[in-house]
Order: structure tokens, then C-alpha cells, then sequence
């Protein structure tokens, strides 16, 4: 059955880009490159602060008996496709304002755009995502993407801990010092007696 999916799934990509398009656009991009393209759609255009992706729905995409695809499917597009269209090998997602203008069901096929704005040296980025099936927009999106010059799990925290250990040691100081019946007196006039 899934290779049967995989299939169908190819013939419709085959109605918006060639397999060759499809193949060589994967060799230019240098984001997301282990992502699942089946759950987060497959670019099929990209140039510079551009790009543009279509999403397939599938059956693990469903959240109910009525074929509804869930939202956050959606979300994964269009985050993927603004990736793609700043492109560089580490951004991560930092903010985004998002509206869904109608949902999608079993067997629609998403088409996102993306535009990067801003320049291609800043380090923080805005893209506009504009989400289509058929010629209906169904959704629209502005997501704010941080580039960085390697992975984010290698980037130095600042010694937060050390701030926070000294304000608990300091906070337990001032508990244990206090007067005991200067602290049952205040919980008396609390309570009005």
C-alpha cells in the first residue's frame, strides 16, 4: 500500500515539476536536508529569497473520520518552504503570525510561495507565505527566521545557572532569618484577627 501511496504521490508531483527539477533543486538546497518531504511538502521551485512548494495530503496527515487534515501539517509547509527560501544550512524558526482561511481534506493538494524579505546579510529574516489549493488561498503566514553560522545546539549558553543558584541561596537566607513572630503576627493581621 505505501509504495502504491509513494507512487501516486509522485504522479501528482510529476502535474508541478519534473522529476529532474525536483532532483536538481534538492542538490541546491542546504536546509532541512533529513526532512520529510511525504509530511512537509517538496519544493519544486527555488531562487534566491524564493520559493515554492507543494503538499501532497495523505492519509497519516488525518485527524478525524471526515478526511480533515491537521493544521499543524500546514504549518510544517510553510515553515519548510520559508527555509527554503532563505536557505541557508542553519536557521531556526523564532516567530510567526499565521492564518488559516480554510481547512484542507483528504486529497488536496497545498501549493505555498514564500518570499524572503530584508537582505541576505541579515541575520534575522522575515518571509511571506501565501498557501493555495486549487486557485483558493487557504492560508497566509509571516515567519521570522534567525540564520546562524553553525547549529544551534553548538551555540554557548550565557551562565544563567550560576545567577539563578545565587538568588535561591539568597532567597533561603532571607526565609530562615526572618522572626517567627513577626511572620505570625503579619499572617494574623492577614486574616483580620
Amino acid at each position: 500500500m505505501a509504495k502504491k501511496d509513494n507512487f501516486e504521490e509522485y504522479a501528482q508531483l510529476e502535474e508541478y515539476a519534473s522529476q529532474e527539477d525536483i532532483s536538481r533543486i534538492k542538490t541546491e538546497l542546504v536546509t532541512c536536508p533529513d526532512l520529510n518531504n511525504s509530511l512537509s511538502g517538496t519544493i519544486i521551485e527555488l531562487s534566491k529569497n524564493y520559493a515554492k512548494s507543494i503538499l501532497i495530503t495523505s492519509p497519516e496527515m488525518i485527524v478525524d473520520n471526515q478526511g480533515l487534515i491537521f493544521d499543524a501539517f500546514i504549518f510544517s509547509a510553510a515553515n519548510y518552504v520559508a527555509q527554503a527560501a532563505i536557505n541557508k544550512e542553519y536557521s531556526v524558526l523564532i516567530g510567526s503570525k499565521c492564518f488559516f482561511y480554510a481547512p484542507l481534506k483528504l486529497g488536496d493538494i497545498l501549493e505555498l510561495e514564500a518570499h524572503a524579505l530584508f537582505d541576505d546579510s541579515s541575520k534575522k529574516r522575515e518571509v511571506k507565505i501565501i498557501g493555495h489549493v486549487s486557485e483558493i488561498k487557504v492560508f497566509e503566514a509571516n515567519l521570522q527566521i534567525v540564520t546562524m553560522d553553525d547549529h544551534i545546539f553548538k551555540l554557548k549558553r550565557p551562565p544563567s545557572s550560576t545567577i539563578k543558584q545565587e538568588a535561591k541561596t539568597n532567597e533561603k537566607e532571607t526565609s530562615t532569618n526572618a522572626n517567627p513572630e513577626a511572620m505570625a503576627a503579619t499572617l494574623m493581621a492577614s486574616m483580620g484577627k
